[in-house]
């Protein structure tokens, strides 16, 4: 075994700290952030999941894990780090980039895979895309996130439901609400030592049930903002 797994390296807590002040600053013009506190656990591995609104409900979700006094990796579509200022940032943070449509989709895991060895927090969208469902909920997703938590028994996994922020030009220019509901680590005991396409399928249909839960929640928060 790599004795180095598990380990955060100096170089990656400095890029941390260059992205923490920026990010948070980001994130706070962005929204409005009101969440329903979970459990993400302060070290160790960690995949979140959660639905995937807007172009900016990232950074909604970078400020509740930076509250948490974690930092995450998120896998974004790789034009996001050709963007001018954007890009530099989530180069320098050490995002994940995903080049959707292509044969090198699949490496963003692996890279995903060895943030979650060095003991890191890794955030990703199941549905691999914004919603476009009329009522907002998700629509159906892709299994890259179940392979990566069956790849890796030992990561917590928690789901995030976010409602709030909405896709458009009108959200660009005004600071919405977002409200986020964190909840409890998801039970994948039953799926132990499997990495078959069947348990994928069962596992994303448990993420998926798990941050809609995660939603109804938010909404309810959204009600009473």
């Amino acid at each position: 075994m790599d004795q180095n797994a598990g380990v955060t390296t100096p170089r990656q807590h400095v890029k941390n700290a260059a992205g923490f002040v920026p990010v948070w600053l980001v994130a706070k013009v962005a929204h409005r952030v009101r969440f329903r506190a979970g459990e993400i656990p302060r070290t160790g591995p960690v995949i979140l999941v959660a639905n995937h609104l807007t172009m900016t409900d990232p950074l909604a979700v970078a400020r509740v894990v930076i509250g948490h006094r974690r930092f995450p990796h998120f896998l974004a579509m790789q034009e996001v780090f050709g963007w001018p200022g954007v890009g530099a940032l989530v180069r320098v943070t050490g995002q994940i980039p995903v080049a959707r449509g292509s044969a090198a989709a699949g490496d963003a895991l692996d890279s995903a895979s060895e943030r979650l060895d060095q003991g890191q927090l890794v955030a990703l969208y199941p549905e691999g895309r914004l919603t476009t469902e009329v009522d907002r909920m998700p629509g159906p997703a892709r299994t890259g996130a179940a392979r990566l938590a069956l790849r890796h028994p030992e990561a917590v996994v928690i789901p995030i439901g976010t409602w709030g922020p909405q896709q458009g030009h009108h959200h660009i220019w005004h600071r919405h609400t977002a409200c986020l509901s964190v909840g409890p680590r998801l039970d994948l005991s039953v799926w132990a030592e499997r990495t078959d396409d069947a348990a994928a399928r069962e596992v994303t249909d448990v993420i998926m049930t798990a941050i809609r839960d995660e939603i109804g929640h938010a909404q309810q928060m959204w009600s009473a903002r």
